[in-house]
């Protein structure tokens, strides 16, 4: 008998739900989570502690954070994954999932709801946050139980990433986190892992051969790219059908970047940020191809398009898109890659012969702007990703800097609308494509909605460069104040914020401009800094009230 007996091996520990959750995040290829934590979500972070390879970034409120995760998925091509406390904490992140689910980005939104002990006992911050949330997400699901963990986890990458791709919330019931999950990992994940779009929808044979007759029997035709081309990955597709048949293409906004801008059957952003000769292209048009659009307000100028006199080819992933405002005309449920490969099929041979794209090089407010953004047409790189704030900003990014070959990008916030945009998206742009180029450019009253994310940027260590517009107001609503409706400006009473000062107490580098030789003088160190260290760098740019930016004088223009 042995005077030593033998040890014994303590049994396993089962995971926790908060475990359980981020081990199906890892399994299936999340390595970037974004958020803003509290007590009731604080298990979700210690079990993110313990898995090296997925990477959260803490954000300073989890709207910003939000709209990091956001950007993140629409540069990498993978689910976006953000976090948030219940309470005013989750609540507080609805404009980030406003704008993924009207720009159909897929995020999955994870957050601790109330406790169920406590539930209809009026504890602080009570929502009903599947009601909440409704609206402005694409599914909502709380955890029945600690054993559906990995189902409803693994369920709310796939519901994001498949057609029509959007938000998804998980409500994790606060004092369900620390709760064991019984039983080891469930079936072996997807392949496609949390890339996105999940699942093609392929095009009717007969569908694409009446476009392409359409497009045969068409005067003038032109090719309109939303954002989807983006979503589905068709870029490469959509430029190869244009350089095969010669057929012209616009963008939307959101579609920018789909096609080289120097091209010569490029005519550049179509719609109310756009530019006139590319409207004035789509109203001529007697067949127009719409590529994953949901043809909005500013997309369609206004609802001016399509015109009874023209053939529409509408293609989008989701059916509820193609039959809204029955716009009729050839209605074709597809993926829009698979779209544009079955199109260059069914035209092989065919050349345009309409009209060439005549796009003349406007010059508008011929000021430190307009200088700005030609010189960062000349700036981006092949991978460079230009974010641009609302309003104003995206006024000047769709207009007025053209986008070159390669994988630019241009990230606004299309589907909202929303100030105070810019800077997150472009911390999430960093993340999703590091040591790329990424530059953002907003007016002073964005940034003031998120200057916090600058200590973010710096903690990050992120070489982001963020070009102010500061007019020291809100300059497109005074605008609309003083020029549409007679009224005096509603933000002139402003005070200065100096911003030089704000940038060094974030640890950013910064630079003053006041005109375009300014600029021009300073633009190699803004981009190659002296010091040699990587870090944010602000380039506050002055500029006049009287300031008029592209997207304002079509307005003028319409009225």
């Amino acid at each position: 008998m042995s005077l030593h007996p033998t040890p014994v091996t303590p049994a396993p520990t089962a995971p926790t739900v908060a475990e359980a959750a981020v081990d199906e995040l890892a399994r299936a290829g999340v390595r970037h989570v974004f958020g803003f934590p509290g007590e009731t979500s604080l298990p979700l972070y210690v079990a993110l502690q313990q898995r090296p390879e997925i990477d959260h970034v803490l954000a300073r409120c989890p709207r910003c954070a939000g709209y990091m995760a956001e950007a993140y998925a629409r540069i990498s091509g993978r689910v976006g994954v953000c976090d948030a406390p219940g309470g005013i904490g989750s609540p507080w992140t609805t404009p980030a999932l406003l704008e993924a689910r009207n720009s159909s980005t897929p995020l999955v939104f994870l957050a601790s709801g109330m406790a169920r002990r406590k539930e209809d006992r009026w504890a602080t911050g009570e929502v009903d946050q599947q009601a909440l949330f409704g609206p402005v997400t694409k599914k909502t699901v709380r955890l029945a139980g600690a054993e559906r963990t990995r189902e409803e986890v693994a369920g709310a990458l796939s519901a994001a990433a498949t057609p029509r791709t959007g938000p998804v919330l998980l409500e994790f019931p606060a004092d369900s986190l620390d709760q064991a999950v019984h039983g080891g990992p469930g079936p072996a994940s997807a392949s496609w892992g949390c890339a996105y779009p999940q699942v093609r929808a392929y095009p009717d044979p007969a569908l694409v051969t009446a476009a392409a007759d359409a497009v045969r029997n068409a005067r003038r035709t032109v090719v309109v790219a939303g954002g989807g081309v983006h979503l589905s990955g068709a870029v490469e597709e959509l430029r190869a059908l244009s350089r095969e048949t010669g057929l012209p293409v616009a963008t939307t906004l959101n579609g920018k970047g789909a096609v080289d801008e120097d091209d010569a059957r490029s005519l550049g952003v179509t719609g109310a940020k756009g530019l006139e000769v590319a409207n004035r292209h789509v109203h001529e048009a007697d067949c127009v191809i719409v590529l994953g659009s949901k043809l909005g307000d500013k997309s369609s100028d206004g609802y001016s398009w399509p015109e009874p006199h023209q053939t529409l080819v509408n293609v989008s992933d989701d059916a509820a898109e193609l039959v809204r405002g029955a716009r009729g005309g050839i209605v074709v449920q597809s993926d829009v890659r698979a779209f544009c490969e079955a199109l260059r099929r069914e035209l092989d041979g065919f050349r345009y012969t309409g009209p060439d794209v005549h796009r003349a090089e406007p010059r508008w407010d011929t000021g430190l702007t307009d200088t700005l953004c030609r010189m960062l047409t000349d700036a981006l790189p092949e991978d460079g990703v230009l974010v641009a704030d609302a309003s104003v900003s995206s006024g000047w990014a769709g207009a007025a800097v053209r986008l070159r070959g390669g994988t630019r990008r241009l990230l606004t916030p299309r589907g909202t609308g929303s100030l105070g945009y810019a800077l997150p998206a472009a911390i999430g742009a960093s993340v999703a494509r590091p040591g790329a180029r990424v530059v953002a450019l907003g007016g002073d009253g964005g940034l003031s909605m998120a200057m916090h994310e600058m200590e973010t940027a710096a903690r990050l260590g992120l070489p982001l460069v963020y070009f102010l517009l500061n007019n020291e107001r809100l300059g497109l609503i005074d605008r609309h104040a003083t020029d549409l409706l007679g009224g005096d400006p509603v933000s002139s009473s402003f005070t200065s914020v100096d911003w030089q000062t704000v940038a060094a107490s974030f640890g950013w580098r910064s630079h003053r401009v006041t005109d375009t030789d300014a600029l021009k003088s300073s633009w190699d160190e803004i981009f190659a800094p002296a010091d040699g260290r990587v870090r944010p760098t602000l380039v506050e740019c002055v500029v006049p009230a009287t300031e008029m930016a592209p997207d304002f004088l079509l307005t003028l223009k319409r009225n």
